[in-house]
């Protein structure tokens, strides 16, 4: 029977910080996109705020990361 390996524990670690930070960053992305400053800046140009899409870019690498860091052979 072929063995899998485990991920070492400090990998592990690492890995599923990534992840809660990746969760927290998109939570908090979404929490200012609905702030009032973020209303009045999509009211007069129509797109989001930089920082409300540095949220959520940042917390999407950052759980890409942690899952590939846990997944990976």
């Amino acid at each position: 029977m072929a063995r899998r390996k485990k991920a070492n524990m400090p990998q592990a670690v690492i890995s599923l910080a990534l992840i809660i930070a990746g969760v927290y960053l998109i939570i908090w992305g979404y929490n200012e996109s609905r702030s009032l400053g973020s209303h009045v800046t999509r009211f007069f140009s129509g797109n989001a705020t930089q920082e409300t899409m540095i949220y959520y870019i940042s917390g999407t690498v950052c759980l890409i990361l942690g899952v590939l860091g846990l997944t990976r052979k």
